[in-house]
């Protein structure tokens, strides 16, 4: 054999997979998006860097909180995994549905998960708060509800996580709270507005690589993931927005849907004359993401 061969033939080959509902190489780096729940197959060892983000939650109805934004694992973006041939499972969290009556949240983002040498979990959000229901409790905490007496926003647990904001009791146009997003708090409401939802996390502040223009089935029309859903107004009040990619609060409309990966549902708010509540917009479903040197 030549020396050309030999060198050649002694050059270590890199990590290789199958798998995903879409895959891209790009910037030195496979990579393999999971939208949906899956399987990695290995076929090639070596090291795996790996980033989990949990679902978002369901806003409130009728002066309804926002939907918390499900957690972004781990805190610094990617964790290294030195992964064997076999098959690795990928679980993706459903987005909470928006509450369509009183007297709870919506409902919580799940958990999104990637079971490697370790398993790496990422929490869902917490529901908004329905009229006088205190925020659900998660990843990051739904808004509290705006209701005839104030109620605290959720909860936090995981890494790039904030609390709901709170509800503001200010008849009769109440102020639910903003769920809270990936990069800050939801906000507060006010007397007759509800707060905004907390920012969520810019792809590209995690990777230089996550865009649009590289992802266009994953990431068309995105720029953040986990990002909170702005509270209701409700009656006369006006709505808020939520952090880009999440619902916005309804006003005296229903509350919109997250359109980004791990973000909150907009609360729902209510029509003073003729007295109508409104309903809770969903959450978005979380994501994982799995990259190698190419």
């Amino acid at each position: 054999m030549s020396l050309i061969g030999i060198v050649a033939s002694s050059k270590k080959k890199g990590p290789a997979a199958t798998g995903g509902n879409e895959v891209v190489t790009v910037g030195g780096y496979k990579y393999h998006l999971f939208t949906s729940g899956g399987t990695l197959s290995v076929s090639t060892a070596g090291d795996f860097e790996i980033l989990v983000v949990g679902a978002g939650a369901g806003g409130g109805y009728c002066y309804g909180g926002g939907g918390g934004a499900g957690a972004i694992e781990p805190s610094s973006g990617y964790t290294t995994q030195t992964l064997s041939t076999t098959n690795y499972t990928i679980t993706i969290g459903s987005g909470g549905n928006g509450a369509t009556s009183g007297g709870g949240t919506g409902s919580a983002g799940g958990s999104s998960s990637f079971a490697g040498t370790s398993t790496i979990t990422a929490n869902g959000g917490g529901g908004g708060g329905s009229g006088d229901v205190l925020g659900g409790n998660g990843g990051s905490g739904g808004g509290g509800g705006g209701g005839g007496s104030a109620k605290n926003g959720g909860t936090a647990s995981g890494s790039n996580t904030n609390v709901g904001g709170n509800g503001l009791a200010s008849a009769p146009n109440y102020g639910a709270g903003g769920g809270g997003g990936a990069t800050a708090a939801g906000s507060n409401g006010t007397g007759g507005a509800g707060g905004a939802g907390g920012a969520g996390k810019t792809l590209t502040t995690i990777d230089s690589n996550l865009t649009s223009g590289n992802f266009p089935t994953s990431f068309a029309g995105m720029t953040v993931i986990s990002s909170g859903a702005g509270g209701s107004g409700g009656g006369t009040g006006s709505g808020s927005s939520g952090g880009t990619g999440a619902g916005a609060g309804g006003g005296d409309a229903a509350g919109g849907n997250a359109t980004s990966y791990g973000s909150g549902g907009g609360g729902g708010g209510a029509v003073i004359s003729p007295f109508a509540c409104q309903n809770g917009g969903n959450g978005k479903a979380g994501l994982v993401i799995v990259r190698y040197a190419a």
